[in-house]
């Protein structure tokens, strides 16, 4: 059975996508005057903000940066859902006794603010936030610094994303990975990434631990 279970937060547990695209055309828009679709920006969401924005402003990223982050903050509440059946799951597998932890592209006190507006904060023995390392996805230093600090190793952990830069992240560290079906990024994208599991929501984790169990036990 896996000992842990590490997730994404935008895009896996919480529905940040409407307002991850508000927040970035209106960015963009008050600073090169310029209005972009959506499907410009979904290729690009897991990675960190900077690299995004710098894309498109690689000049005057500092400023944009400094918008983003404060119109997201101002909107966050308004425009964030949570997934179906993220909450039960999680409460699930808390009480399965697995190690749970979420490995972000976002700051951590940003991502806190996600977690707590759903109360999903009492699950999570570690939270991992583009603060605490300075190497990001998909190098392995996130997930590996989390399975550091629960005292798992990568062969009894799952990486459970959205993007490719969370499935490479978990193919570097040497852990399974499981991508989510609602995922906004071009399918094409993500199946070459080659995930060990595709989850048609989060509840097929629970089915996967069972199968797990009984290979162990058979």
């Amino acid at each position: 059975m896996y000992q842990a279970i590490l997730f994404d937060l935008d895009g896996t547990l919480l529905n940040t996508n409407a307002l991850i695209i508000h927040t970035f055309q209106y960015t963009l828009e008050k600073h090169l005057g310029i209005q972009v679709k959506p499907q410009e920006l979904t290729p690009y969401f897991g990675e960190p903000l900077r690299v995004t924005l710098s894309r498109f402003a690689p000049k005057n990223v500092d400023e944009l940066v400094a918008t983003y982050r404060a119109h997201n903050a101002l909107k966050h509440d308004e425009l964030t859902t949570i997934f179906p059946h993220v909450r039960e799951t999680l409460a699930q597998l808390y009480e399965m006794g697995i190690k749970l932890g979420v490995v972000t592209s976002k700051f951590k006190p940003s991502a806190l603010k996600g977690l707590e507006l759903f109360r999903l904060t009492p699950f999570f023995e570690v939270i991992i936030g583009l603060d605490d390392i300075p190497e990001h996805k998909p190098h392995p230093a996130p997930i590996e610094k989390a399975l550091k600090e629960m005292k798992v190793k990568a062969p009894h952990a799952l990486m459970v994303g959205d993007s490719p830069m969370d499935l490479r992240c978990a193919r570097n560290a040497g852990v399974d990975s499981a991508l989510v079906s609602y995922s906004l990024l071009p399918p094409e994208a993500l199946a070459a990434e080659k995930p060990t599991y595709v989850l048609q929501d989060l509840r097929d984790l629970l089915t996967i631990i069972q199968h797990r169990e009984q290979k162990v036990s058979n």
